[in-house]
């Protein structure tokens, strides 16, 4: 399976092209005709109106766009509405019997609402292209879109460590934590006085981080889990397993030269971007799905990139973490049949019509599962992606966490960042909750 999904990632991304300054003009793709697509389906007589949960802020202007020309196109009304904790805000939606018609959610909301209360997709003409391989299934049925291929990794500004340093910087010389360490303690010398930066999201500090952890313990999604499960059998602790001590080295080191390590809890995502772009610190601990945040404040003729999480002796050690992180839900429970119908057309519209794909490639800026879509990418973090991926340097990244994974120990992570937790204290946190939790396959 794994193979398999290699295999298909390099044939997707094959066509892109190379991304060399900070801004760029957009990639040149299909122009959107308004004009309804028998493949997608007829225009509705009357109007209707149904929802969209975005747990993507970032694209929630690009989606919006797309919304309103699929809508005009097909006389559909969809309002976009916006979230950045998918499982708290469908959960809410469900119990006051206003779930949203379409929903942008993780894996393990696909979990808990298919067969219940999702639409079973499984013959949906999408699901050819990339949906059976890379959707989410349960039971054999594909009941989750895949929206985007990503991957969490540390995002570069090349230009400014390179002027920093007078010379050419080169990603793969700096994959373990004693590499990285020197070149950060090099522009410190140079005077860069902190060159990391740490959000201060529960999603971004909180919640990603963690699953470092997770992904490195072999690079697979199977090692992860038995991992886990050794933990909720008892058969070992966080506290003694070394990738756990190996991704805190790295994180602590983070930790002492984030340019937000003043007020860590504080730090404002927007300036954030403008840090790593404008060349006031070099590293930025995200993922490629910064980019739309990012874009603004890209500097004309500055180079920007990715690198993989720097960890010693680790078999991962130079590759990126990559998984398709979002999926696309369609209600069954609130939604008329009408409404459902209309859902599916989106979905539909999406992956076989120009304009779709225009959306999801130029506008929503993300690298899609799906063969039939072959525009090129529009950023450098995609480009990244894409090179990883083909030279096979690649991990798997974490799609098996419950939904309260983030709710419980995002908060523990927060707090070992402002320095009020200790080691052993986060360590006995993940003990606890994962004794109490099982992965989900």
């Amino acid at each position: 399976m794994k193979k398999l999904l290699s295999v298909l990632l390099i044939a997707l991304l094959s066509s892109f092209v190379l991304y060399a300054g900070g801004s760029s003009e957009t990639a040149s793709a299909p122009v959107a005709t308004a004009e309804v697509n028998p493949a997608i389906g007829e225009r509705f007589a009357q109007t209707v109106n149904i929802s969209l949960m975005n747990s993507k802020p970032e694209i929630t202007d690009a989606l919006e766009e797309g919304a309103a020309l699929f809508g005009s196109t097909y006389n559909v009304n969809i309002e976009v509405v916006e979230t950045d904790n998918p499982g708290l805000t469908i959960a809410q939606r469900y119990a006051s019997g206003d779930a949203p018609t379409i929903a942008i959610v993780d894996s393990a909301q696909v979990k808990e609402l298919a067969g219940q209360r999702i639409a079973d997709l499984s013959n949906e003409p999408w699901v050819e292209y990339g949906g059976d391989v890379m959707g989410y299934k349960v039971d054999g049925k594909v009941y989750g879109m895949p929206l985007t291929i990503e991957s969490m990794c540390i995002l570069y500004n090349k230009t400014v460590i390179e002027d920093l340093l007078g010379r050419e910087f080169v990603p793969a010389d700096y994959t373990s934590l004693d590499q990285f360490t020197a070149l950060v303690e090099e522009l410190v010398a140079a005077g860069m006085e902190t060159p990391v930066i740490l959000c201060s999201e529960d999603w971004a500090l909180g919640h990603k981080p963690i699953q470092y952890v997770y992904d490195y313990q072999d690079g697979t999604k199977a090692g992860a889990i038995a991992f886990l499960k050794d933990v909720h059998d008892g058969n070992t602790t966080f506290e003694d397993n070394k990738v756990f001590n190996d991704v805190y080295d790295t994180l602590d080191l983070f930790i002492k030269y984030n340019i937000n390590r003043d007020d860590p809890l504080a730090a404002d995502y927007d300036l954030n971007a403008s840090y790593l772009a404008e060349g006031d610190a070099a590293f930025w601990v995200n993922g490629t799905w910064a980019w739309p945040d990012f874009e603004p404040y890209a500097v004309e003729g500055s180079e920007y990139g990715i690198l993989p999480f720097p960890i010693n002796d680790n078999p991962g050690q130079g590759k990126v973490v990559v998984d398709s992180t979002k999926y696309i839900v369609a209600d069954i429970i609130n939604a008329s049949e009408e409404q459902q119908q209309a859902a599916k057309m989106f979905l539909n519209w999406l992956v076989l019509d120009s304009a779709g794909q225009d959306v999801l490639i130029n506008k929503c800026q993300i690298v899609t599962a799906f063969s039939n879509i072959t525009l090129p990418p529009t950023n450098p973090f995609n480009l990244g992606l894409q090179e990883y991926i083909n030279a096979g340097m690649t991990v798997d990244g974490a799609s098996y966490m419950p939904s309260d994974h983030r709710t419980v120990l995002a908060p523990v992570m927060q707090a070992y960042a402002a320095g009020e937790v200790s080691r052993a204290e986060l360590a006995t946190a993940l003990d606890d909750y994962w004794k109490a939790n099982l992965p989900i396959e």
